[in-house]
């Protein structure tokens, strides 16, 4: 996003091997202190990597679209849902994206800032018996990790998978679509246009991972937000320890809630906090064992970025150590409401202004000021 109006941030001075996940992020204690890193790069090294992470600096993927695949240019005006106008200046159509960015414009890719920037990925994808029946790949869940130089705090942004945005080549689709039509180069370019910022890493885990993860940990203890049910179990609200199937419907429903996607997003959050509530009240932060046993369950699952290594975890710990009060605030990216795309989808419409403004957040390290107006979790 644009920040025309401010200055041009600083570009950063020197690049760190940084982690990239959230739940290896909060163990970072344990590597930093133990003489385990051997026996971790072991377990690590069955992560798969990536072959293209990383858009080209000038903002092509490895893996243009086809003809067949251009998307069309959405020139319908969008309101939401409670009829709300929502054109602004620069954004003619009303639809959340910048006219700059309309029609699948690809742009070189933006700054690279002094924060680290780590974009997390859940993915769709099947295995096994299930992929007979689901093809393909989209990104399921989306947050971006937003630690600043200083590691005096860290900032959690979901992305709803119906935020209708730019994807780069192919046209306006819904944020989660760039996994499916282009892999994870395509889905890291179209995140950084939309937030104005490089990604330093990515990491995604698929289904069967995830719930390798929660089984090894004995299951997860949730403070479930809201009470409600799917067709294989009911959540009720307040403390409830699920397993890795249970855990994955939780972190997944949507269709239960009225506000959808919106209700989903605070789900997966609170499931964080259980992960890392049970891994402190196991030992996990104080034991290498323990941690090792993590990482080995969910190593097979993992798809990171190159040049991801045990000793890249000593890199982030430095300035996230230094600040031992250091605090996780989450938030999900504003947008207007939904609406409806000119082809009929449910939408969630991004709100153009407020975006930019996280994109200055987020480039400046201002983050703080930002949250004072707009708010989080």
């Amino acid at each position: 996003m644009s920040v025309e109006a401010h200055e041009e941030p600083k570009k950063k001075k020197s690049k760190k091997a940084l982690w990239i996940t959230l739940l290896i992020l909060l163990l970072i204690p344990v590597i930093a202190v133990g003489g385990y890193l051997f026996m971790i790069n072991k377990a690590w090294n069955k992560s798969e990597t990536f072959d293209n992470a990383m858009p080209n600096d000038d903002g092509s993927v490895s893996s243009p679209h086809s003809d067949e695949l251009q998307a069309l240019v959405d020139s319908a005006k969008i309101v939401n849902d409670s009829g709300k106008d929502n054109i602004t200046e620069g954004d003619a159509n009303g639809n959340g994206i910048l006219d700059i960015y309309e029609g699948g414009a690809v742009t070189a890719r933006p700054v690279n800032t002094a924060a680290t920037d780590i974009l997390l990925l859940g993915s769709d994808q099947r295995t096994g018996a299930e992929a007979l029946h689901v093809s393909g790949a989209r990104a399921d869940t989306i947050m971006v990790l937003h630690i600043p130089e200083d590691g005096s705090a860290a900032y959690l942004i979901s992305i709803m998978r119906d935020t209708w945005v730019n994807i780069p080549g192919y046209g306006s689709h819904k944020v989660n679509a760039g996994l499916n039509y282009g892999g994870i180069d395509l889905q890291v370019a179209t995140i950084e246009q939309l937030l104005g910022i490089q990604m330093d890493h990515v990491a995604e885990i698929d289904f069967q991972g995830f719930k390798a993860l929660v089984d090894t940990l004995g299951g997860v203890t949730v403070d479930v937000p809201l009470s409600f049910s799917t067709g294989n179990n009911t959540f009720i609200a307040g403390p409830q320890t699920l397993n890795g199937s249970q855990a994955l419907e939780f972190v997944r429903e949507r269709y239960s809630f009225s506000d959808g996607d919106y209700q989903r997003v605070r789900n997966q959050r609170a499931f964080l906090r259980g992960v890392y509530n049970k891994l402190r009240a196991d030992g996990a932060l104080s034991s290498a064992s323990k941690l090792l046993q993590v990482i080995e369950s969910v190593s097979p699952y993992m798809s990171v970025d190159q040049g991801l290594s045990p000793s890249a975890i000593v890199g982030i710990a430095q300035p996230v150590l230094s600040n031992g009060n250091t605090q996780l605030v989450s938030m999900t990216l504003s947008n207007a409401g939904t609406g409806w795309s000119w082809d009929g989808q449910s939408i969630v419409v991004l709100d153009a202004a407020a975006t930019s403004a996280l994109s200055y957040a987020l480039q400046t390290d201002t983050m703080p000021s930002y949250i004072a107006t707009y708010g989080s979790d």
